[in-house]
């Protein structure tokens, strides 16, 4: 492996592991938010940085797997679904059109 393969490999999981923990942590302070009563201190989000994060590491991994043989279908799809999976960025306005 070459020293830019692992510098790739390094970055795309800290990426996806941002995701990940950034997302649970958007889902954990939606959920403390919507239980809160007026007046309580709310803590704050990460904003949409975790699924700008997602999306980018889809980004740079779908080529990745192309240099596998691994061909991915509707590559946009995916790139799009970190942005619709976090609560903060586009998966905000389908809970608001949704929520009662």
């Amino acid at each position: 492996m070459t020293g830019g393969g692992l510098l790739e490999l390094i970055l795309l999981s800290m990426a996806w592991l941002f995701f990940a923990a950034g997302l649970a942590a958007n889902y954990h302070v939606l959920r403390k938010s919507l239980k809160a009563k007026r007046g309580k201190a709310i803590p704050s989000s990460l904003g949409l940085v975790p699924g700008v994060v997602g999306s980018l590491a889809v980004f740079f991994t779908i080529p990745a797997l192309g240099k596998y043989g691994v061909e991915v279908p509707l590559p946009w799809l995916w790139i799009l679904l970190p942005l619709l999976i976090d609560p903060y960025c586009l998966g905000g306005l389908v809970l608001l059109l949704v929520r009662k």
